[in-house]
């Protein structure tokens, strides 16, 4: 045998030897770190429905055709990522669910004329990944109010993007957030903290602090936020600052209802139950005392769902509203006045059987408001306005916020209600 022939003999053996070590290497070491890595870092999408709050809501996917959400339908579900358009007279609900999981991640409420993309909403694919939960919302026009509930297990990455920058929020809590083309208003309304950034400046907000980011500057504050005259308004810590009555029922011989706050996943809300014949009502209500005049803004705001009832609109009186949201104020002049508004989700209006207001109340109204039954709905008013569009001077002074519950046989839910003032 010639010395080439055993030169390529032996470097035949090394390339084999070195080869069946770099395969051994493979199979024993990064085969394992890149199983690790896909079972740390693969994702499946997030359950999300879109339910229309009033009027149309437009869903249209960036891959997908165009489509529409009438009030009273079903939530309707989305995937991948997805505008939300509202115009001045529809508003958007928007749960955000971990798959397989009956508790919300998020639940964000979408204004009147708002504009938001869902860009990304994936959870991780496989139990053991340490990753969390990741939801990327870019508010592009409007108001949106969005709560984070505590979530056992895994952690929630949220971060926000408007046209004048971005905020990342990690913790549970309420916030609010307000786009125009000239400024962004965010503001951390109970719990929770968020880290605004823009034009390479950071701040960090916490409870009861807001910022604002003009076009093109880095962020303001902290600042004073909107200022909430409800304590426990999300009844968090059960009836406290709330004085609750006992039920008053017409017929003796009929059973009370029941007035309880309950836990829906980890979300409290104020229950009013009842069956029976005859007429019953039972009240909630918190004394505010406060002075309103130096303010601009007065916003009412309230996520309520009717979950039984069984009288027609408001009954024969429009009377028994299944709830009742009323204002006790003291307006500029110097007046006693009562302001309510009530809901309802059965029965069509008739004014001979079913009017669509209370005809034997004494107090400034507004029509009724039909809700979907069985359905969260978020109501949202600037106080003020609507008592200038019925003729009445604004309030200078807050008596107190009350709850009533109202009918024969029904079920209410009240997840928060909040007066705000700007």
């Amino acid at each position: 045998m010639t010395d080439g022939h055993r030169f390529s003999r032996q470097r035949l053996a090394w390339l084999i030897l070195f080869g069946s070590f770099f395969v051994c290497l493979f199979l024993g070491v990064a085969a394992p770190l890149s199983l690790s890595a896909f079972l740390q870092n693969a994702t499946q999408p997030l359950d999300i429905t879109v339910q229309a709050n009033q009027g149309t809501v437009g869903i249209n996917a960036d891959n997908g055709p165009r489509r529409a959400v009438l009030v009273g339908e079903p939530p309707q579900s989305v995937e991948g990522a997805t505008t939300i358009q509202t115009d001045t007279t529809a508003s958007a609900l928007i749960n955000v669910m971990p798959p397989d999981v009956d508790e919300p991640l998020a639940v964000l409420q979408l204004s009147g004329n708002s504009t938001a993309r869902l860009a990304q909403a994936t959870a991780p694919r496989f139990r053991r990944s340490d990753q969390s939960f990741v939801l990327a919302l870019e508010v592009q026009a409007g108001q949106a109010r969005f709560f984070l509930p505590p979530f056992e297990g895994r952690p929630v990455s949220m971060t926000l993007t408007t046209p004048q920058g971005t905020a990342d929020i990690r913790d549970p809590g309420r916030y609010t957030i307000e786009v125009s083309s000239d400024a962004t208003q965010i503001t951390v309304q109970s719990e929770g903290a968020a880290v605004v950034s823009a034009m390479g400046e950071t701040l960090t907000i916490s409870q009861g602090e807001r910022v604002e980011i003009a076009a093109g500057a880095p962020p303001t504050g902290p600042l004073d936020p909107a200022r909430d005259l409800v304590r426990n308004g999300d009844f968090s810590e059960g009836l406290d600052n709330w004085a609750s009555f006992a039920w008053q029922v017409e017929l003796t011989d009929q059973p009370r209802g029941e007035t309880s706050v309950t836990a829906i996943g980890r979300n409290p809300v104020l229950r009013f139950t009842r069956e029976g014949l005859g007429h019953a009502d039972v009240r909630v209500t918190q004394s505010i005392n406060q002075d309103v005049s130096g303010y601009d803004s007065l916003r009412l705001s309230a996520t309520l769902r009717i979950v039984t009832q069984s009288l027609g609109v408001c009954g024969v009186q429009g009377s028994e509203c299944p709830l009742f949201v009323i204002i006790n104020y003291i307006d500029d002049s110097g007046v006693s006045r009562v302001w309510q508004h009530g809901f309802f989700a059965q029965g069509a209006i008739d004014d001979n059987l079913t009017p669509g207001a209370c005809i034997s109340c004494a107090v400034v109204q507004r029509p009724h408001e039909r809700v979907p039954l069985g359905q969260f709905f978020f109501y949202d008013a600037d106080l003020i306005q609507e008592l200038a569009v019925q003729g009445f001077l604004p309030p200078r002074y807050i008596e107190s916020v009350t709850l009533v519950g109202s009918g024969h046989t029904f079920t209410t839910e009240v997840s928060d209600v909040a007066l705000i003032v700007e």
